[in-house]
């Protein structure tokens, strides 16, 4: 993804600002141009680059909005991201992570990973972390320097961020506009570009190799060693959760702090405004976590019909089986329907579910404004909740989905790990889960080699280095929709079981080469929908 160019005289320094909003980026990039070419806004969408002569060198500053942004549809930031490509293809000379003074550390350290992630490793040896509002340490009753700040034990999270940077930092008072900070901070970028010979390169992958190499004739015989050589579908997602729980319990809003972007409709109000099952993915500290939320399916609003076909599409997204099943439950309120939650998990998928689950108490705030401690909650609970948690062996979570997300997520992502670790870092898996995968598999199979059939006959000659992206992604597509294929077919091979102890009157759709694998789902399914309600 990326090089390093070597100029020994290069009279162009380019610096990327990035940070989360608020942070100061557009009155340092201000700062640094020596006027107001940037507006501050609370919420930017577009990337900014402006330009000025420092002495013999022309400085150029890009700004970027926050690309973890979690307003930002994926449409937007796979948008921005090609236009940052585009801005940043002829050389960085630094990457600056704008860090405002005073203010509690809320993604930082996402956002320094995510850089890493975008732009490759190689940027790290250019990263620097730019303090701003510095004008606060003046205004102490003992003005302090930014390294006298950091040296404090209360700051561990700010020289956690300089550590990651290589103890690269800077400070900025964008308040003043003095010379010698910009200076200053110009000196410690070209010791940067000097140390490491030159300007960090990004490298699109378009340009890299596309039309050189060894390429794949698929006019003959496949390849040796080529993706048609694997004889298993290896499983994608590294860590799948469930959340289950009453109406209004804040599952969405959770849902969204997890995946880290709002993609689940939440709302405070009482009325569900999840109707049904939905799945979303996303790629987290280098980890794949899939979060399954799910309507209130032990709510009364909810037809025997209607749980159950849930509970069906809950199954295939969560497939071949969830790491973890968490029950969310509103700190302050505890039903007669939540009571019951865990009997009712044990009914449909098994016992040995309990090693799988722990309970999210959501709305911390709550007790934070009665100035309770999550365990002093517990000692008081109803005798019911804590025989729950207890149940779950003590596994539990406080959740304040209206606070900074990020440490909140690390810390509650850590919980499920060690979970997991006890669990042999296995998901949790029954006869449902079983057959469904099996199914899936089977059905997703067929699907993939009829891709890769119709792409051969379309591609005659393809490059070898491309031909295996291509292949997974063709993998990628043939589970979603074998995922989408068994959820209906067995939706409706379901209904018909219902309705017709023998289901006799099969439909078409499951004259599939996977029938027999279908049918054993729907015994599997038949044989737990039966306890339901």
């Amino acid at each position: 993804m990326s090089e390093i160019c070597y100029s020994s005289d290069d009279p162009v320094i380019r610096i990327l600002l990035m940070g989360r909003y608020g942070s100061g980026q557009s009155s340092s990039a201000n700062t640094i141009l020596g006027e107001k070419m940037f507006k501050v806004k609370k919420h930017e969408t577009e990337i900014y680059e402006g330009k000025t002569q420092i002495g013999e060198k022309q400085v150029h500053v890009i700004t970027s909005p926050d690309l973890l942004d979690p307003d930002l549809s994926e449409e937007q930031l796979e948008e921005l991201k090609a236009q940052l490509v585009s801005q940043c293809s002829t050389g960085l000379s630094a990457v600056l992570l704008t860090v405002p003074l005073e203010q509690p550390v809320h993604k930082e350290e996402e956002i320094l990973d995510y850089i890493k992630d975008f732009l490759g490793p190689e940027v790290q040896k250019y990263m620097m972390v730019l303090f701003t509002r510095g004008d606060e340490l003046e205004d102490l009753d003992e003005p302090l320097t930014i390294e006298e700040y950091l040296k404090s034990k209360d700051h561990a999270d700010l020289q956690q961020l300089v550590t990651e940077c290589g103890g690269r930092f800077h400070c900025f008072n964008n308040k003043k506009k003095e010379d010698i900070q910009v200076e200053k901070l110009l000196h410690k970028i070209e010791e940067i570009m000097r140390k490491n010979r030159g300007k960090f390169t990004i490298k699109q992958m378009k340009r890299r190799g596309s039309l050189r190499g060894s390429r794949v004739n698929f006019s003959g015989k496949s390849p040796a060693k080529s993706p048609d050589d694997i004889q298993q579908i290896p499983e994608s997602k590294d860590l799948r959760l469930v959340l289950l729980g009453k109406t209004g319990c804040g599952k969405s809003a959770t849902a969204n702090t997890i995946i880290g972007r709002k993609v689940f409709d939440s709302s405070a109000t009482s009325t569900s405004q999840t109707k049904e099952c939905q799945s979303e993915t996303t790629l987290r500290f280098h980890k794949e976590i899939t979060v399954i939320d799910t309507p209130g399916l032990y709510d009364t609003e909810l037809s025997k019909e209607q749980v159950q076909r849930e509970i069906v599409k809950c199954v295939t997204f969560a497939s071949p089986g969830p790491h973890a099943f968490i029950i969310i439950i509103r700190v302050g309120r505890f039903t007669e329907e939540e009571k019951n939650t865990v009997q009712h998990l044990k009914e449909v998928f098994g016992k040995h579910i309990l090693k799988y689950t722990m309970i999210l108490f959501t709305y911390k705030d709550q007790l934070e404004k009665q100035n309770m401690t999550s365990e002093q909650y517990l000692q008081k609970a109803d005798p019911a909740l804590k025989e729950l948690v207890q149940s779950c062996g003590n596994r539990c979570f406080f959740l304040d989905n209206e606070s900074a997300s990020f440490q909140q997520f690390k810390d509650l992502i850590s919980k499920i790990e060690k979970m997991m670790e006890e669990n042999g870092g296995m998901h949790f898996t029954s006869d449902m889960f079983d057959e469904t995968e099996k199914c899936i598999h089977e059905i997703q199979k067929q699907i993939l080699d009829e891709k890769v059939k119709l792409f051969k006959q379309q591609n005659k000659c393809f490059p070898k280095a491309e031909w295996k992206k291509k292949y997974w992604r063709l993998v990628e597509e043939s589970r979603q929709e074998a995922e989408q294929l068994f959820s209906e077919t067995n939706l409706h091979l379901l209904g018909s079981s219902l309705t017709s102890e023998e289901g006799a009157s099969a439909p078409k759709e499951a004259e599939h080469k996977a029938t027999g694998l279908f049918r054993a789902v729907i015994h599997a399914f038949r044989e737990r929908m039966c306890v339901i309600q």
